[in-house]
């Protein structure tokens, strides 16, 4: 039987062994392992850096056979918990008593960084007994083939973008099927709530990734309602105290406004997901909510349940609240902040292009202006979290 989801979707255990072979002698993930273990390495050491590196990758892998082992060992277990180890100050969660462990799910989430947003959101399920789920991507994302084998690797199916009408319209009907598929077969899987990071920090859903799930079922006459319910679609939320693209995003929308699009660079996307990687993060909160459960008449009702979700359950920090009062001149929120706490934040952007600067502060407020409607529901103190 021909295998109709090929060209998207992870690799199976069959191909697995082959692509291990391959990265262990990838010179992209040995350069990437020795700059996480010696960021600051002199150069006349990199070379020999590089050849412990080897050693100790095809070591660390020689044990690995399956998937699920190399995704809980090596990316769960190495990986990921180098990353909350060395570059945050804590991970928290909230509602993961809503889920089921014998159920699959279609987790909807923020999207502030290329790869540590679902890295995260396995962390906690892996932690709390759950499978890892199956990983959305956007076929931008395969910048060459270390970076597609260690993606499918890790269980990530493609999304396919950017491409003419009509063949856009079959690729995102087989994308649903496929996602239909994986679900029946007992798997979750995670997909982020638009194309591209909130690099604005305005969380919002696209109503067409709720369309698109539907397209596979769109001929079997199901109550819109009853499909959505069907799906389990939980929101989770991700806050970031700190994000180490910051400045990054600040450029892009700078050049954007003045130029009216911004021109990404070769290997910018791998720039970024490195630098998301090793950047400091400060504090991490994920909020898991309850599968949807209301009635829905089209995809913008779900949307918009989602971003309502969202805004009330995003965790507010001393960051959100320190640049809302530098951007209007104000002390409002000073009871959430101590100028410790201040003088620490604003000293990351001190030497900045001041529009440039001044357009990080607003990703950072951003968030307090979704909260502000109910401000006078809030104690000094309250995150906004659940």
């Amino acid at each position: 039987m021909a295998d109709e989801f090929k060209d998207i979707r992870p690799y199976n255990e069959e191909e697995f062994p082959q692509v291990l072979r391959k990265l262990t002698r990838n010179d992209y993930l040995i350069t990437l392992l020795r700059t996480l273990r010696w960021p600051n390495l002199a150069p006349f050491l990199k070379k020999p850096a590089d050849f412990l590196t080897s050693r100790f990758i095809r070591h660390r892998l020689r044990s690995i056979k399956t998937i699920d082992q190399f995704q809980r060992q090596i990316i769960m277990g190495q990986l990921i918990a180098w990353v909350i180890e060395k570059t945050t100050s804590g991970l928290s969660v909230s509602g993961l008593e809503h889920l089921k462990k014998d159920q699959s799910y279609i987790f909807i989430s923020n999207h502030r960084d290329i790869v540590l947003d679902v890295c995260f959101i396995n962390h906690f399920l892996v932690h709390a007994g759950f499978g890892i789920t199956q990983i959305a991507i956007g076929d931008n994302l395969l910048i060459n083939e270390f970076i597609s084998d260690l993606m499918r690797a890790n269980k990530s199916f493609i999304v396919k973008r950017n491409l003419p009408p009509r063949d856009q319209i079959q690729a995102s009907i087989q994308l649903s099927r496929y996602i239909h598929k994986t679900l029946e077969e007992g798997e979750s899987i995670w997909i982020a709530q638009r194309e591209g990071r909130a690099k604005d920090g305005q969380d919002l859903t696209n109503p067409a990734v709720i369309k698109m799930l539907y397209l596979a079922k769109r001929k079997s006459r199901r109550d819109f309602t009853e499909f959505i319910r069907e799906c389990h679609i939980v929101p989770v939320v991700i806050s970031y105290e700190l994000d180490p693209c910051d400045t990054i995003k600040g450029w892009e929308l700078h050049h954007v406004q003045t130029r009216g699009y911004h021109e990404k660079r070769k290997y910018e996307d791998l720039l970024s997901i490195v630098a998301g990687i090793k950047g400091k993060k400060g504090r991490v909160h994920l909020s898991f909510g309850k599968p949807l459960s209301g009635t829905y008449n089209n995809d913008r009702e779900v949307a918009t349940e989602i971003d309502l979700w969202m805004s009330r359950n995003y965790q507010i920090w001393p960051s959100n609240y320190i640049a809302w009062d530098e951007i209007h001149g104000s002390e409002a929120y000073k009871d959430y902040y101590t100028e410790e706490e201040r003088q620490a934040f604003l000293s990351r952007f001190r030497r900045q292009f001041e529009p440039v600067r001044r357009l990080i502060l607003e990703i950072y407020a951003r968030s307090v202006e979704n909260i502000r409607p109910r401000d006078e529901e809030m104690d000094p103190g309250d995150s906004g979290g659940s």
